[in-house]
């Protein structure tokens, strides 16, 4: 009977600590699972660009999104979406992606190529660029981005 009662203790004692360990883990939020859904964000907002889908482009990013342009200017959501829809993008493909989670902030990294079309004349141009993400409401949205042409 003794026997009986340490096996009993022993099961008491592992659910005991099971059950706290349990409710401390993380629940679908791990880092994969949001560096996932942030590159998933990040080729669907490429897509928006080449389909000059300004409405896709502007579920992506925060109303007060700021961005700096190749050209070094500061362009606002409504500049960007107005320059979506006008864009000569033909063709575009997305690059290797780098995220970092900082808890509800997010940096991802990245490039694209674009080739454009523009008066008969095509050219192809490689971008490196910086987006700024925010959680919030339990979607990350971006509040800032940077890109760079690489000539």
């Amino acid at each position: 009977m003794p026997r009986f009662f340490a096996h009993l203790y022993f099961a008491a004692l592992v659910v005991a600590v099971a059950i706290p360990t349990a409710s401390q883990q993380p629940r679908g939020d791990s880092s994969a699972a949001i560096a996932k859904t942030l590159q998933s964000i990040e080729r669907a907002w490429l897509n928006a660009e080449k389909n000059h889908d300004a409405a896709a482009f502007e579920k992506f990013v925060a109303d007060d999104w700021i961005a700096i342009t190749p050209d070094g200017k500061s362009q606002t959501k409504a500049e960007r979406a107005a320059e979506i829809k006008a864009s000569h993008i033909t063709s575009a493909t997305m690059g290797d992606m780098k995220v970092r989670i900082f808890g509800d902030t997010a940096v991802v990294t990245g490039s694209d190529d674009e080739v454009s079309e523009e008066g008969g004349t095509n050219s192809n141009s490689h971008y490196v660029w910086t987006d700024v993400f925010v959680k919030h409401h339990e979607k990350w949205l971006a509040v800032a981005s940077q890109t760079t042409e690489i000539k």
